[in-house]
């Protein structure tokens, strides 16, 4: 039995579909790509998969990642991400697939581009200047639905202006993971700004020294 780790884009209309959903659509992804794939034990039996980072609705990413496993010591991993790409829908794309790769513990900072459908110089002046803040405190419900304030600003590592994007790299991996609509949030409350609509894209997963994580 092999641990296999793949790499994946979802776009176009699968941003709608959630995290459970999009488990049961993989699932259903391997069972028609017939690739050796390890199911658990038990009495509700099923395949294997772990994601590193979930999602949120209604974002792309174009480099998620699955851990799973295969049965079948002889099957290569070319092998098993040729069967996935054909089976795949216009909206997923199978980027590359390995062996060899760090634990999803290491995980330590998420990119995100932001892109906005009007942003004028005034008001990406104001969000400049917000995300430059030593503090940032704003409202967050857990997990339980208990509100709780929170300094985001030391989880914002930088950000960056280009035309109508804002490139942000923040926290990410186990629950030190912040979003960029918290961010997004904080800062029309904040500056009293009416909301602009901005789609989300998650770009890239980095280590603790900001290496793109493998």
């Amino acid at each position: 039995m092999r641990n296999i780790r793949i790499y994946f884009a979802k776009k176009g209309r699968l941003k709608f579909v959630s995290h459970l959903d999009m488990t049961r659509f993989m699932a259903r992804i391997i069972t028609k790509s017939k690739i050796p794939i390890w199911y658990t034990e038990g009495f509700n039996q099923h395949i294997y998969m772990n994601f590193a980072l979930p999602l949120s609705l209604g974002y792309e990413g174009l480099y998620e990642i699955m851990d799973f496993r295969l049965v079948d010591d002889k099957y290569s991993i070319e092998e098993c991400l040729e069967a996935l790409k054909k089976v795949s829908p216009h909206d997923i794309e199978f980027l590359k697939i390995r062996e060899t790769f760090a634990p999803m513990k290491e995980i330590a900072f998420a990119e995100y581009v932001l892109d906005f459908e009007t942003l004028n110089e005034e008001t990406a002046s104001k969000l400049s200047d917000f995300l430059k803040r030593e503090s940032i405190i704003c409202s967050k419900k857990g997990k339980k639905g208990k509100i709780r304030e929170i300094d985001i600003a030391p989880k914002i590592k930088s950000f960056d202006f280009e035309n109508n994007n804002l490139t942000l790299i923040l926290t990410a991996g186990n629950e030190n993971t912040l979003n960029p609509s918290l961010v997004l949030d904080a800062f029309f409350a904040d500056s009293k700004i009416t909301p602009i609509f901005y789609t989300v894209k998650r770009t890239m997963v980095f280590n603790e020294k900001l290496e793109v994580f493998e």
